[in-house]
């Protein structure tokens, strides 16, 4: 009954490390999933990129963006005729109602560090929109690669454990 203690202990051990590299290996799967814009994910591309923050080193990513998808671009263009036309008939909208142009907010976007890309493919996660980039793949083939170092210690160490026949 002792051994069968014992050798219990390292397999759950290895039992734990499995649920961690199972989580590692989902974690970067779905990371490169997003990373790369994956069939099945919504994925979009935006034009007219203005990021705030642009102190980068070359081939870096920035953090926060924004830009706008054609179908927006076209709705800013349509409320822009549409004022035209009212201010032609003589009804001036109340300038206060009026609702600025939306702009979608963009995450890791790849910037040079002087000027904004000129257009951006990215994925939408929740209600975030994560662009395509070497970095965010890089950081899932990272988590990849970990979870199947993990899954090989585990499973080293499950066969360790298993008692031998005599």
């Amino acid at each position: 009954m002792d051994g069968i203690r014992t050798a219990g202990r390292p397999g759950r051990g290895a039992g734990v490390m499995m649920l961690g590299a199972g989580a590692l290996l989902l974690a970067g799967g779905g990371v490169t999933a997003v990373g790369t814009g994956a069939p099945g994910l919504e994925t979009r591309t935006f034009t007219r990129i203005s990021c705030h923050e642009t102190r980068t080193a070359k081939g870096g990513s920035v953090m926060h963006c924004f830009g706008s998808t054609a179908a927006q671009i076209e709705a800013a263009a349509e409320e822009q005729r549409r004022a035209r036309l009212d201010a032609l008939r003589g009804k001036y909208p109340d300038i206060a109602s009026r609702k600025p142009a939306r702009r979608t907010r963009l995450t890791f976007v790849d910037h040079d560090g002087r000027q904004d890309p000129a257009e951006v493919t990215a994925t939408r996660v929740g209600s975030r929109w994560i662009a395509h980039a070497p970095g965010v793949v890089g950081t899932g083939v990272a988590l990849l690669a970990a979870g199947a170092g993990v899954t090989g210690a585990s499973v080293v160490r499950l066969r360790a454990a298993r008692p031998r026949p005599h």
